[in-house]
């Protein structure tokens, strides 16, 4: 690596370093060296990354990962799973089975089955799912009303509270136990 210049900024020992052909240059650490302040002054960085959704050999849309790099009021590195199909956009239940199977709410008893499982006495329903079938209201109403996957998924997530003036999901359950 060459220098290009070397650029005392104020009264610290603080350097510009300019890599010679290259506006920033990242270490073999990782670190960037140049053009980071956008970086240290953003309060919430996401890296997108895609995978393929398909039926057979059809691509039919791309499920999502959201990576939280940087966050003030997200868990920083957590992954948010999302899917979005061609014929009906983003699924209304989209990365809940993720979340729900690191929470132990729903479990794989055998490949390519999911059951759910009763928290309170740890039993595994016999009930048996495919995939396609998690994705409705019956499969996911309970595992939603049930208090400790809400716990579970704000302490997996939540960072700190968002302004006052936006309600947080601890609020809304209040508000929709009072009516």
């Amino acid at each position: 690596m060459k220098f290009k210049s070397i650029t005392s900024v104020g009264k610290r020992k603080v350097y510009d370093l300019s890599v010679k052909e290259a506006e920033h240059y990242v270490l073999e650490n990782g670190v960037v060296t140049h053009n980071t302040g956008s970086y240290y002054s953003a309060d919430n960085i996401f890296i997108i990354g895609r995978q393929q959704e398909k039926d057979g050999t059809e691509l039919v849309g791309y499920s999502f990962i959201i990576n939280v790099e940087k966050s003030r009021y997200v868990r920083e590195k957590a992954k948010i799973p999302v899917t979005v199909k061609f014929d009906g956009g983003i699924s209304k239940w989209s990365g809940l089975l993720e979340i729900a199977l690191e929470s132990g709410h729903v479990v794989k008893p055998t490949n390519g089955w999911y059951s759910k499982v009763n928290m309170e006495t740890g039993e595994v329903e016999a009930k048996k799912c495919r995939l396609a079938d998690t994705d409705t209201a019956d499969f996911w109403d309970s595992i939603l009303e049930n208090k400790s996957f809400k716990e579970w998924v704000r302490g997996k997530y939540q960072f700190a509270k968002t302004d006052s003036n936006v309600p947080t999901a601890a609020a809304v359950d209040v508000e929709q136990e009072d009516e």
